[in-house]
């Protein structure tokens, strides 16, 4: 699923530090790299939710990360769609 010395110094550092969104969007970046767009785009949009599934629910990373690859298409799908709404929607004050 993850294979190279890169994406484990990653997976290492999200083990350390989950809370970290640098270490999440360091990983987003891995999958880019690596043609797995739809589990990126899921990673960048979702990572506070990933986050929570490893720091209050108690998965493993690992755990929670084979549930994004399997379920990829439709949270990239819907990451996609949460990315073009905050492109077009004004700030407001």
């Amino acid at each position: 699923m993850f294979d190279g010395p890169d994406v484990v110094v990653i997976l290492n550092a999200i083990r350390e530090r989950p809370d970290d969104g640098h270490r999440w969007l360091a990983l987003a970046s891995w999958l880019w790299d690596n043609d797995r767009d739809d589990e990126a785009v899921a990673v960048q949009v979702f990572w506070p939710n990933l986050r929570d599934s490893v720091l209050i629910e108690g998965h493993s990373v690992h755990a929670t990360l084979r549930y994004v690859a399997r379920y990829a298409r439709v949270f990239g799908h819907k990451a996609r769609e949460i990315e073009r709404r905050a492109e077009v929607t004004p700030p407001t004050d």
